[in-house]
């Protein structure tokens, strides 16, 4: 009762939830180009999620796996009858892959060829992690699918949850649920650490599923996706930056009833992985737009944005691709031989950044 009171008394005053305002881009997340300046970029459309397995870098696009040969070309891997929703390394020299089915197979390494199936209401899985003989898993929505975020988070769901399968056994167990689209986990010592996209923040959940959410990192101003591991700490993608028009969208339920509705998916006033590629998207009120050029300080609906998380899981850097960038929608990153990669699913294509090339934000 005290909840609902506060919202209601928040959505008077506009405060709270109901705020429309959005994190400024300072500090360690302060705005650069160093995305769109990577010196190597590996053309891949769709390419979604990437794992390092044998030494070498593997990538998830559609229902097929690729592989980066001489650290030029990609070659096909495998392909799957169904699409891959994630994948991630199972013991350096295997990985699971996560279809959009439920299904989850172990490709190579000890566990090669075991298969394990969800239970039906885990049709959204949005992210992997592994520790020891666990896989731990991230179901961002129990009524839509994964192609269908900007659905959940135009619906203002928390249905998401977080799953554990052990690999020796077989046995499926459920950590946490009532999660607002978790699209990303990472472990740390004995816990999860979560980033629940449609709520801006990384939440930290003990692996057993008992004891309380302890938030890290609130208030961010994009909205953050898959986590991976650092040799100094954590890279944090976020997919979508947030904007105000749409903070205030999502506090219009009657008009977002009507968009959805009424008004083809492409052109919904909702964060993208990619925009601008239509004259029919709506506009969003700033200069976006002086003498016929795009202006990187223009409100966007996508952008590109890596952060880098020390141990703690604070900002310590980050690496952007701005309104007029090139490389807008980061969904993956791992960290191998001195650099970075980063997958940009919006501009269908992989970064790769060299570690030393990237200072501590300031």
């Amino acid at each position: 009762m005290i909840g609902g009171l506060i919202r209601i008394w928040d959505n008077l005053l506009g405060r709270g939830e109901a705020a429309v305002t959005v994190p400024p881009l300072d500090g360690a997340l302060c705005p650069n180009r160093m995305l769109d300046e990577a010196d190597q970029r590996f053309a891949l459309a769709d390419v979604d999620c990437l794992a390092e397995v044998s030494g070498e870098l593997v990538a998830s696009a559609g229902s097929t796996i690729y592989t980066l040969k001489n650290g030029k070309d990609w070659s096909k891997r495998k392909g799957y009858e169904a699409e891959i929703a994630c994948i991630a390394s199972v013991g350096g020299d295997g990985f699971a892959v996560a279809l959009a089915t439920g299904e989850i197979t172990i490709e190579g390494g000890e566990f090669d060829g075991r298969q394990y199936q969800l239970p039906t209401d885990v049709g959204c899985i949005t992210a992997l992690a592994v520790s020891g003989s666990d896989l731990y898993i991230a179901n961002g929505s129990a009524t839509n699918g994964w192609k269908d975020w900007q659905l959940d988070l135009l619906q203002r769901n928390a249905s998401g949850s977080l799953w554990r399968i052990n690999l020796e056994s077989g046995a499926i167990a459920r950590i946490a649920d009532g999660l607002s689209y978790p699209a990303g986990i990472a472990v740390a010592g004995d816990r999860l650490v979560c980033s629940e996209a449609w709520k801006h923040r990384l939440v930290s959940i003990d692996t057993s599923g008992i004891g309380e959410q302890a938030v890290l990192y609130a208030e961010l101003p994009g909205y953050p996706g898959r986590i991976s591991a650092a040799e100094d700490g954590f890279w944090l993608t976020m997919f979508a930056p947030r904007s105000q028009l749409v903070e205030f969208v999502l506090r219009e339920p009657a008009y977002r009833r009507r968009m959805i509705a009424e008004v083809p998916q492409e052109f919904w006033i909702a964060p993208k992985l990619r925009s601008g590629r239509s004259f029919y998207e709506a506009m969003q009120g700033g200069s976006v737009k002086q003498l016929g050029l795009l202006k990187p300080w223009s409100p966007t609906m996508s952008a590109g944005l890596l952060v880098k998380l020390d141990g703690d899981f604070q900002p310590v850097a980050s690496l952007h691709s701005r309104a007029d960038g090139v490389t807008h929608g980061l969904t993956c990153t791992v960290e191998r031989n001195g650099r970075v990669f980063a997958a940009a699913r919006g501009d269908g294509v992989v970064v790769s950044i060299g570690l030393d090339e990237i200072g501590d934000g300031e």
